[in-house]
């Protein structure tokens, strides 16, 4: 079968050409740029990312709130390299590499060398790529295995895999995807969109064996956490239903409109905006294809907006195949130096932003341009919360901590970890909201209570929570640790002195 897009350029000569050696050689520069920078910069890990270090810790199928395969990456990386945060971020960047790489070949294969070419810039340079390589999240490996099922399915299409083969692939791809966050399911939403419209065009390029085939790959591929949901009274599909908070719906069009300004940060202002002319090929089959893996991930989460809320996060995985619409587009042979100038100038806006990013995450600051509200206080001052734990556990005989929050508990497993000390949360209503009060909560622990335990309970007031079976020492005073996280905010955190009773 020939390429799907007509008009795309033909294939390159065998073998690397200088262009090739020189993008893959900017491509490793970046990458090793970013690593450099996980392991200069003062910035401590998120909340987020130490819960994933926490589940990585004990290897399991599923966790609370999200699949496994983030946290089965880090923990290898954590094995590997030691308790460090730049281990638990390590694998980001070059996630992101290995996607880059695969956009190259399956745009190659769509539109030719030239367009292989932009598509890994492009995806190197986009801001969420830039900034989701100094953190790691559920959406990177999420992206690199989108991408290879999006690679499989643009080979099938073009004659470069036998179909069946390409479907089983991709639905492998996406079935992995799977494991990484549940996202992926807009893959097999893709697939199905673009099998019916494909049908009504006449093309008949994906069969319904092959549609067949694609979903019995994924299935394989999903079920060990299908089946851990499964046993755990799907946990974590019923906290994707919690986060996408329907109960309290705002039927707010605002709310999609932010979402969809939104994606101007995500992918860059001018690149986001080129690939709006994706909508002018609609009779393009190759575009279809591309529409279909894209713009229903855009469409469905512009709807969860104006019901309720959306983070602009949430649509990344329309990412891939526009970032392949618009490096053929920009490649094509139908493109003037006008077009190619104005591809350049995008590039250059999103490598301008890549690097700022590089520099802040570098700095753990943005500077004279911090607004009141800084993003990054999150990342800052647990070191020193775990510093005056320490001193309140060593004050008081104890070795069990009692956090007030999620976040405090994470982060105070992080610092914590080897040394023996337990850390706890308290569930003031009794109803787990997250993995720390489904597995760790104080008053439904297995080894609670135990008369004469000494504890440090972590609170916000100078009074002590209310807590049944635990009697306050109130003298010396509990320590209070205090530190400031940004221009205007400070982290106070009362600690109290318990010991539990009968």
């Amino acid at each position: 079968m020939p390429a799907v897009n007509a008009t795309s350029v033909s294939a390159a000569p065998d073998g690397w050409t200088r262009p090739d050696w020189l993008v893959l050689s900017v491509l490793m520069l970046v990458a090793a740029s970013r690593t450099l920078v996980i392991v200069l910069s003062p910035l401590e890990l998120g909340v987020d990312e130490a819960q994933y270090w926490l589940w990585s810790t004990e290897f399991d199928f599923g966790y609370y709130t999200k699949p496994p395969l983030t946290s089965w990456i880090i923990g290898a990386t954590h094995h590997l390299f030691g308790h460090h945060a730049w281990a638990v971020r390590l694998p980001a960047p070059w996630l992101h590499l290995l996607t880059a790489l695969i956009l190259w070949r399956a745009t190659f294969w769509l539109a030719g060398a030239v367009a292989g070419r932009w598509a890994a810039l492009l995806w190197a340079c986009l801001p969420a790529v830039a900034l989701g390589s100094f953190v790691i999240s559920t959406d990177t490996p999420l992206l690199l295995f989108w991408s290879l099922g999006l690679m499989a399915l643009i080979g099938g299409v073009t004659g470069h895999i036998a179909m069946n083969r390409a479907m089983a692939l991709a639905g492998a791809a996406f079935g992995v995807a799977l494991l990484g966050k549940y996202a992926a399911i807009y893959g097999l939403i893709g697939i199905l969109l673009f099998w019916g419209v494909d049908r009504l065009a006449g093309g008949w390029r994906i069969t319904l064996p092959s549609l067949a085939i694609f979903a019995l790959a994924m299935g394989i591929a999903a079920s060990p956490n299908l089946l851990w949901n499964l046993t755990h009274d799907f946990t974590t599909v019923r906290h994707l239903g919690d986060n996408a908070n329907l109960d309290q719906q705002s039927h707010d069009l605002l709310n999609s409109l932010q979402f969809l300004g939104g994606q101007f940060a995500t992918a860059g202002p001018l690149v986001f905006a080129l690939m709006f002319g994706i909508l002018a090929q609609r009779r393009d089959p190759a575009a279809r294809l591309l529409m279909c893996m894209s713009l229903p991930v855009i469409a469905i989460i512009m709807i969860q907006a104006y019901l309720s809320e959306a983070n602009a996060n949430w649509a990344l995985a329309a990412m891939p195949a526009l970032v392949v619409w618009l490096a053929g587009w920009l490649a094509g042979p139908a493109s003037s130096p006008t077009r190619r100038r104005i591809g350049a100038a995008a590039l250059i806006i999103n490598a301008g932003l890549s690097a700022i990013i590089l520099a802040v995450t570098c700095a753990g600051s943005l500077g004279p341009l911090t607004p009141d509200s800084d993003p990054l206080r999150r990342q800052r001052g647990w070191q020193q919360l775990a510093t005056d734990v320490t001193a309140a556990l060593a004050r008081h005989d104890a070795a069990t901590i009692i956090a007030d929050r999620r976040a405090a508990a994470a982060l105070l497993s992080w610092h914590f970890h080897g040394t023996g000390i337990d850390v706890l949360v308290h569930d003031e209503d009794g109803v787990p909201s997250n993995h720390f009060e489904q597995n760790l909560a104080w008053s439904r622990h297995p080894d609670a209570p135990q008369p004469g335990r000494r504890l440090i309970v972590l609170g916000g007031d100078t009074a002590p929570p209310d807590m049944n079976g635990v009697s306050w020492i109130t003298a010396p005073p509990p320590l209070i640790s205090t530190v400031g996280i940004s221009r205007d905010r400070t982290r106070s955190v009362v600690l109290h002195q318990g010991v539990e009773s009968d």
